[in-house]
């Protein structure tokens, strides 16, 4: 294993001096706003509270890699994957939608446990029918994204978690709350990476990953304080996200804004393109926004979760993800 690729203990770049270093220009990428306006589920994500994150070129070398994957928690790394097997992804997914998508792509319909509180139960069956496709598995275990996971960490071997959750959010819709993924893995050592896909282009407006600036070190808190809460409970009920330590969903907040003021963070956004991959801690935080792309493209993105082969980890995961099934 590459040494340090998943260390435990939080390493945190050094504070800035006032005046070292000033915010990117949130206004540049925009020409047609004054600012950038983000809004999570619970309200706006005020501009001082924003800031972009920062690339890494695929061809980086593995250590430089590491160094920054340790350091701030997350690796946002540049074409790894073929541009036009994500475009045919994305295509494929819409076309096995045949004349559902101005039914059930609608703000309101989805999230809160994706949106099944809709009746529309030919999307249902078709949406939750797509995680055993062959398109999708193929496209989960693309080679691409593999090599590059082995590279990056020094695994001789890697395991890719069956279970993973194809996300749509609309234009309007609802949002990703905030939460660390050890939550969901709690059966397993944090030793897990994560992999967020997006599935075509988005923009930084258009409701993708935000990622709370060096909050590796919180998660890590927040998670010695829900295990010493949790002392009394069974096995099962401490491993679930769900137990009467957490909120009733497993998220840690639903409104982003309030959450990263409260930690004297910044949220770190950006505009993703096909091909591109964020690999992130299972301590760091993060969320999305609203989907306030002004041209109404829909967001879609999975998150895979690759484990060194031969190594203790959540086996809960090794399944493919229904409604309902506990995580």
């Amino acid at each position: 294993m590459a040494p340090g690729i998943l260390v435990n203990k939080a390493t945190s770049p050094p504070a800035l001096k006032q005046g070292e270093a000033s915010k990117p220009d949130l206004r540049a990428m925009f020409r047609d706003r004054e600012t950038l306006e983000l809004h999570s589920s619970g309200g706006p994500i005020d501009e001082d509270s924003l800031g972009w994150l920062e690339p890494t070129s695929k061809d980086t070398s593995a250590e430089q890699m590491r160094e920054r994957y340790n350091r701030d928690g997350y690796l946002w790394v540049k074409g790894v994957l073929p541009k036009d097997d994500v475009w045919k992804m994305r295509e494929t997914y819409l076309e096995y939608l045949p004349g559902l998508t101005e039914r059930w792509m609608q703000p309101g319909k989805l999230r809160r446990k994706f949106g099944f509180q809709d009746q529309n139960t030919e999307y249902i069956q078709r949406m939750v029918a797509a995680h055993s496709e062959k398109w999708y598995r193929d496209f989960c275990a693309h080679p691409d994204l593999q090599a590059f996971v082995k590279h990056l960490t020094g695994w001789e071997d890697t395991t890719l978690l069956e279970r993973s959750i194809l996300r749509p959010n609309v234009p309007g819709g609802g949002t990703t709350q905030v939460h660390y993924n050890q939550i969901l893995l709690r059966a397993g050592p944090p030793t897990s990476i994560t992999a967020w896909v997006p599935i075509g282009d988005c923009a930084a407006n258009g409701g993708g990953l935000l990622y709370l600036e060096d909050s590796v070190r919180v998660g890590q808190q927040l998670e010695r304080e829900f295990n010493k809460a949790a002392e009394s409970l069974t096995e099962a009920e401490r491993i679930s996200a769900f137990n009467e330590t957490m909120m009733s969903t497993g998220y840690l907040e639903r409104d982003s804004g309030k959450f990263s003021k409260a930690w004297n963070r910044r949220w770190l956004c950006a505009d993703y393109e096909a091909g591109d991959i964020v690999l992130h801690n299972p301590f760091m935080i993060h969320s999305s926004a609203i989907n306030e792309e002004e041209r109404g493209v829909i967001r879609f993105a999975t998150d895979l979760r690759y484990v060194e082969a031969g190594k203790p980890f959540d086996t809960r995961w090794m399944k493919t993800w229904v409604p309902g099934d506990g995580l």
